[in-house]
């Protein structure tokens, strides 16, 4: 990746992260139900955002111009990920209880980055469209955010190493699944997938 690109990519990654974090906070510190309210009332406000976008010029226009420093070029007349990524928390808090959801959302959050700040820099080995340097970054990145946030926050995260380990796996493995796959979706899913069924 050129030098440019990954300037590009550096207000991207600051928005996805801040976002992530601020969705993961407000799922699990708030109550239930009151949780999965606001984050469908947030998925639903930036749906609204794209519905807008598409039907109304001057929508596009206030958008792209207040947020297009965070936008690939590709997003700039189609659908951003800001919908999948805010469907893909919602929906993971909506189907499991927070102490699930909250990790299952973390390898998203910075794993998914990971891969791509990695794969787009230096990878060379390709999987598909995707790299084994960005695969290793998303699964080395997940787990050491995991297991930080199991040592400073062990009630919100109480699941052993190996087992977040494994849960890295899984998020690093959806995070290269091909296309129609949006990993926006299948990352906290396929995580709370696992969680839930080790049963810890």
């Amino acid at each position: 990746m050129a030098l440019h690109e990954l300037r590009a990519e550096i207000p991207r990654t600051i928005f996805h992260v801040g976002g992530g974090v601020l969705l993961a906070v407000l799922g699990y510190g708030l109550p239930a139900p009151s949780n999965r309210v606001i984050l469908g009332i947030i998925f639903l406000a930036a749906a609204a955002v794209e519905a807008g976008r598409k039907m109304s010029p001057v929508v596009h226009g206030l958008t792209t111009r207040w947020l297009g420093v965070f936008m690939r070029s590709s997003e700039r007349n189609g659908v951003t990920g800001a919908l999948t990524f805010a469907g893909g928390i919602f929906l993971t808090y909506l189907l499991f209880p927070k102490g699930i959801a909250l990790p299952a959302v973390i390898p998203l959050i910075v794993g998914d980055r990971a891969a791509i700040l990695v794969g787009k820099w230096i990878g060379r080995i390709r999987i598909g469209k995707k790299s084994l340097e960005g695969s290793l970054a998303c699964l080395a990145v997940s787990f050491l955010t995991l297991q930080c946030v199991a040592g400073f926050a062990p009630l919100a995260v109480h699941y052993p190493m190996m087992i977040l380990f494994g849960a890295s796996v899984v998020g690093t493995l959806a995070e290269a699944l091909p296309r129609p796959f949006d990993d926006n979706l299948t990352i906290p899913l396929a995580v709370a997938v696992f969680l839930f069924g080790v049963g810890v």
